[in-house]
């Protein structure tokens, strides 16, 4: 299925008053089933409404839920630079795009490329997509530094795209300059630009009619799996693995529990992480709806719908109580109270900047859980109950870090969090000092563990990559991962790697 996208009723609605278009029901966009003639071509075109997130919305659902294969993004724009070809009138394809300021919401901040196969005849040009309209000649002369048309939307479909690996063609007519008085001009053009981009539309459509008419074109939704993998992000449950496994080493007395039990513990930690990511999904569905972040996840893209969200979380919840049930003991007695933070730790953000520590908490918990599950009995260690500050310290310091990428979504929003209140530099001073106590947790993790070569080694990774989270150099999204994710993972190999538990 070919999904054909534009901005706004009146850049669409030329195109639209050529076919025999049949209104669909959406909960993100003006969806249109078209078809096509001569040829029988089948469409799906969406107006999605201005700007980034609406766009990022618009492109996920016609990708992830209705199966579309190819997506056209198309409309008019303004021109930036000052060369042939860019007029009003004249209409281009985009061969790559950018963000106006890509690194603010975790965005790679290279261009990305558009497919370049269709609409071979027009003359290409580089997009800058920004968040809000240019009619400033102050600024549109820094922007046409970097690309040679501006629209508010098309770098965000163009990534949306690749992340899906589904190609995407933009091609854009353009109705004014970006200048201080073009308000006036975009209006005067945009409805003959707009005749134009319909009629190149449906020329170079119905030239491949041969393509598009194959039998196997669909409107079929991904599959079930997929989504709730996304949803849950169930894959990051391997990081927390290693720190599962330090606290059973531990409670075991320095070895592995049986293979049963291991498994038990594996799979109750997984059932846990499916209760609790579930709930943080529903009840951030609406903030998460307000960052362009997080605006594409499953539940505020409309991907998924909250009822079905429940279904996984309960899922979620019976297999972490089943697991917990088979282990018996202190592990049944005990289940529920992890079950608090888990359930409550994203409300935090709604009441106090500290929300941080309850990501931390739900971790650290972990290897306390797997400590009894091994050993049987509530007489933790001290090498554990160190392991297990560690794990608090790093995780809530790393997540201050990975907050700094909404320092603006949250200010604007309301939403508390310390890069919100304090500003970056002094929150990274308060993660940098949580970091600093981690460290020094672990480092009597290794002593009480009497570590050995491997201990220290793996020791100096875990410091040494928490070290380089302050590096400016290195992008907020990759200090969180991969590096924070090896601070974690070296630190659960010191005590596994101590010749006798503490």
């Amino acid at each position: 299925m070919i999904a054909v996208l534009f901005a706004t009723d009146t850049e669409a609605a030329p195109f639209l008053s050529q076919l025999a278009a049949a209104r669909r029901e959406d909960p993100v966009m003006e969806l249109y089933r078209c078809r096509l003639t001569p040829g029988e071509i089948d469409l799906l075109v969406a107006v999605c409404g201005m700007g980034k997130v609406a766009a990022a919305l618009a492109t996920q659902r016609l990708v992830d839920h209705y199966g579309c294969d190819r997506v056209v993004h198309t409309g008019i724009c303004g021109a930036l630079a000052e060369r042939d070809g860019l007029r009003p009138g004249a209409v281009l394809r985009v061969e790559r795009a950018v963000e106006e300021h890509p690194g603010r919401f975790g965005m790679p901040e290279e261009p990305i490329s558009c497919d370049d196969r269709w609409w071979t005849q027009l003359p290409t040009a580089s997009l800058v997509t920004c968040q809000r309209p240019v009619f400033d000649d102050r600024r549109r002369k820094a922007l046409a530094d970097r690309g040679d048309l501006v629209d508010m939307e098309g770098a965000v479909v163009a990534r949306v795209c690749a992340r899906y690996g589904v190609p995407c063609t933009i091609f854009k007519g353009i109705t004014d300059t970006a200048g201080d008085a073009d308000r006036k001009t975009l209006h005067r053009n945009i409805e003959a630009v707009s005749q134009q981009v319909a009629q190149l539309l449906r020329k170079e459509l119905l030239a491949r009619a041969d393509e598009l008419t194959r039998p196997e074109t669909r409107e079929t939704p991904a599959p079930a799996w997929k989504k709730i993998l996304r949803f849950t992000k169930i894959e990051h449950t391997a990081f927390s693995l290693p720190l599962l496994f330090a606290g059973a080493w531990l409670g075991a007395g320095g070895r592995f529990p049986s293979f049963g039990v291991m498994l038990l513990i594996v799979i109750a930690a997984t059932g846990a992480r499916i209760f609790g990511m579930s709930f943080n999904r529903i009840f951030d569905r609406r903030i998460d709806a307000l960052n362009p972040r997080t605006a594409g996840r499953e539940l505020p893209s409309g991907a998924m719908s909250v009822a079905q969200a429940l279904v996984v979380a309960f899922t979620g919840l019976v297999v972490y109580l089943w697991a917990c049930a088979l282990l018996g003991g202190w592990c049944l007695v005990l289940s529920p109270l992890p079950l608090i933070p888990l359930l409550g730790y994203s409300l935090l953000k709604r009441f106090t900047p500290l929300c941080h520590f309850g990501i931390g908490l739900c971790l650290a918990i972990a290897p306390l859980c797997a400590y009894v599950a091994a050993s049987g009995n509530l007489h933790f260690s001290a090498a554990v109950l160190l392991f297990a500050l560690f794990v608090f310290l790093w995780l809530s310091a790393s997540d201050i870090v990975y907050a700094l990428l909404d320092i603006e979504s949250d200010r604007r929003n309301r939403i508390f969090s310390l890069p919100a209140a304090l500003g970056q530099p002094r929150a990274l001073r308060v993660a940098a000092a949580l970091h600093g106590a981690a460290a020094l947790c672990i480092l009597a993790v290794a002593l009480l563990t009497h570590g050995g070569a491997g201990a220290w080694l793996a020791l100096a990774v875990s410091v040494g990559a928490m070290a380089l989270m302050y590096w400016p150099r290195v992008p907020i999204p990759t200090r969180f991962f991969p590096i924070s994710t090896i601070a974690g993972i070296s630190a659960a190999l010191v005590p596994m790697l101590g010749s006798v538990a503490g």
